[in-house]
């Protein structure tokens, strides 16, 4: 089971995308489209923040259009100096490229949708949990008993970061009565 598995909607966290692109470029110091690729990144990172400063709901396209067009080359250019080998092992460089290549909307999701941040460190950090106590217990029995018990512990997850106290929350949820965040719609 992987990240992606919790939802259809996840935002890949850029912060390990960096890393990542830092440790091919230290592997490949000949190339430059690692770098390139760090800096587009940065670049719309940037723009995200000034666009949510600045009060629009999106970047203007004039900005983020060049920059995600540069971004997907870059990653294209990548691909065609690591092609892939004969084997079913594949090197971490190609792996990376791949996964930019086929979950690109996932990492830019950022910069096409400004509620979403550049860094998914706190979803990460809700769902190391979960990965931790499936590796320790050898995972659930069924896949309906895995569906309760996300369902619990994401409740608990939100409800703890909307400042609710935990025990009142699931006390009134069983009561019938439970606290519901507001949604919000993302494109």
């Amino acid at each position: 089971m992987s990240y992606q598995d919790f939802g259809r909607n996840h935002a890949r966290c850029n912060a390990h995308r960096l890393r990542e692109l830092v440790a091919a470029g230290e592997a490949h110091p000949e190339h430059t489209w690692p770098r390139i690729a760090m800096k587009t990144l940065e670049q719309l990172n940037t723009a995200a923040h000034t666009a949510r400063d600045d009060g629009p709901d999106a970047i203007p396209a004039h900005i983020v259009d060049p920059l995600i067009s540069r971004f997907v080359r870059t990653v294209h250019l990548g691909l065609l100096l690591h092609p892939p080998d004969r084997g079913r092992k594949q090197s971490k460089t190609r792996n990376l490229l791949v996964r930019l290549c086929d979950h690109q909307q996932q990492v830019l999701l950022f910069a096409r949708n400004l509620t979403v941040p550049f860094t998914n460190n706190q979803a990460e950090h809700d769902l190391r949990m979960i990965k931790a106590q499936l590796k320790i217990s050898g995972g659930r029995r069924t896949h309906h008993g895995a569906h309760v018990w996300l369902r619990v512990r994401g409740y608990i997850s939100t409800a703890r970061k909307n400042g609710l106290h935990i025990i009142t929350a699931l006390r009134d949820a069983i009561a019938g009565n439970p606290w519901l965040p507001t949604t919000i719609e993302i494109a």
